[in-house]
């Protein structure tokens, strides 16, 4: 292959530690706040099996990407895109990913305003404080790569002590509700693995950023640390909500983990739940400001328009689409839409290109542009 450099310059990018950070906070925005509600439609107290099962394909998908990002002359996707299917077409495929990153940012913003409207504000406007979250979204990522991986980091670090608070749930346990372990058959815990996936969505913008990473190629390690870290943090959580509430309860619970919260009772904090509701907007930025990155580096890639620009049309874009999202339908529906095509992205896409990348190093008979593929 054709040597070619695969990392942004030195002002650019970010240590490869950070990589755990990047990954990982981008895969636990506001879904955590009802994931278990989700889960345990397939295999009820057991679906913490498929909790687990999901969390360990992603190492397989994090092995998928780092295969094909070292195939690429420039180390993205974007770059990929256009080796493999020429400038047009691969551009053309390249926007497809950038309409995913619009609907992933949507779907965060737009779900994290419904708890903040229903729990704290019912009076205000949706969009009111939609545009709050994306203007501060929008300043974090004009600031660069290297401030978002710095927000990412502390959005990690600082909700973390959120989880002392299982503390108090856990004197109300009833570890029966666990029982019997492994009773449901197989397609029961292919439903819940299948809702299990979508909470793990966020790693393929490491397809967008990888560029950034400094030493990227041998920096995935750090991609599995995040993902274990992930699927034990969901895990934590499943185990005490299943813990705390049956099985009947979570299917008309919406969201489970916020309502653990009210179960804490402090002598100088009368509503704990309030201030559980606010941390969780610092959990919620990282996946926005991820997004939001990522569409408006697609954009300059392949419109050829400005950073600046290509932010705020990506803005507007999403500020556009959540003004029309105003029942909890149609919240429910984006939510499908993007765990479809998460899917897809995730579980079709990424193993068609490692197929075809391994086609074409078997065979030697295709010359993409920018150079051979090893």
């Amino acid at each position: 292959m054709i040597s070619v450099n695969k990392q942004a310059s030195e002002g650019l990018i970010v240590s490869p530690f950070y990589l755990w950070f990047l990954i990982h906070s981008t895969q636990t925005g506001v879904s955590m706040l009802n994931f278990p509600s989700k889960v345990i439609l397939g295999a009820e107290q057991d679906a913490w099996v498929s909790l687990l099962v999901a969390g360990l394909s992603v190492h397989l998908i994090i092995w998928m990407i780092f295969f094909v990002l070292k195939n690429s002359n420039k180390g993205d996707i974007i770059s990929l895109h256009q080796q493999l299917f020429g400038k047009w077409f691969g551009n053309a495929l390249t926007l497809g990913f950038y309409g995913y990153t619009i609907l992933f940012v949507c779907n965060e913003i737009r779900s994290y305003i419904e708890v903040l409207h229903i729990w704290v504000f019912p009076m205000s406007h949706p969009w009111e404080l939609s545009l709050i979250v994306l203007l501060t979204s929008v300043y974090i990522v004009s600031g660069g790569f290297r401030v978002i991986t710095g927000i990412c980091f502390w959005c990690v670090v600082i909700p973390s002590i959120l989880l002392v608070s299982l503390y108090f749930p856990l004197k109300y346990a009833h570890w029966n509700n666990l029982l019997p372990l492994l009773n449901h058959n197989l397609d029961e815990y292919t439903v819940s693995a299948h809702q299990s996936l979508s909470l793990y969505q966020g790693v393929e913008f490491l397809l967008l950023y990888y560029p950034f990473i400094k030493n990227n190629e041998k920096s995935q390690k750090w991609a599995h640390i995040a993902a274990a870290h992930t699927t034990i943090l969901y895990l934590i959580f499943a185990f005490v909500i299943f813990a705390y509430f049956n099985i009947q309860q979570l299917k008309h619970t919406i969201w489970p983990t916020l309502i653990l919260s009210k179960v804490i009772q402090l002598p100088f904090l009368e509503r704990f739940d309030y201030m559980f509701v606010f941390n969780w907007f610092l959990i919620i930025l990282p996946p926005i400001c991820i997004g939001l990155w990522g569409g408006t580096r697609i954009l300059r890639k392949t419109v050829g328009l400005k950073a600046r620009p290509a932010l705020w049309i990506t803005s507007s874009i999403v500020f556009i689409i959540i003004v029309f999202l105003r029942e909890p339908t149609t919240i429910e529906r984006l939510d499908s839409l993007l765990s479809g095509a998460g899917f897809i992205f995730l579980y079709a896409y990424i193993p068609m290109l490692v197929i075809w990348i391994s086609f074409i190093r078997f065979f030697r008979k295709v010359r993409p542009i920018g150079g051979n593929l090893k």
